[in-house]
């Protein structure tokens, strides 16, 4: 079983290439934390939660197809947030991206991400066609 490299057009590489954003392994897909950064470095979303987690998710969205994957293939998610009480944001912003089953989650409040501006990451697994109806 080999491991390659995932990208997509849409979802910036990190800087000096010291970490992947999507790795295949088989039939898992391992995602990286995805923030709202823009291609700016600025927040997508601004201060929003709700529209930064839309964008977050779209990334996710993104990577995943370039995959060859879909959201309906995400059996974890993993959501760091800034503040803890903007989880309902966050939840209404997962509720338009993911049908039933939903993925396991597991969401955590943390004091500060890579830039003072963002509010929310999220990593993902994800196993090829086991959303398949």
């Amino acid at each position: 079983m080999s491991m390659r490299k995932i990208t997509a057009p849409s979802v910036p590489e990190p800087p000096g290439g010291i970490y992947s954003n999507c790795l295949v392994v088989g039939d898992q897909v391992f995602l990286a934390g995805m923030t709202a950064s823009g291609p700016d470095g600025k927040a997508i979303g601004g201060a929003d939660v709700y529209e930064q987690a839309r964008a977050v998710l779209g990334k996710v969205r993104a990577l995943l197809e370039a995959a060859g994957s879909s959201l309906r293939d995400v059996v974890k998610l993993t959501v760091y947030l800034t503040d803890v009480s903007q989880r309902a944001a966050f939840g209404r912003a997962r509720l338009e991206f993911f049908d039933e089953p939903r993925p396991c989650s597991t969401l955590l409040e943390v004091k500060a991400l890579v830039a003072p501006d963002l509010l929310v990451e999220v990593d993902a697994v994800a196993i090829r066609g086991a959303g398949a109806a």
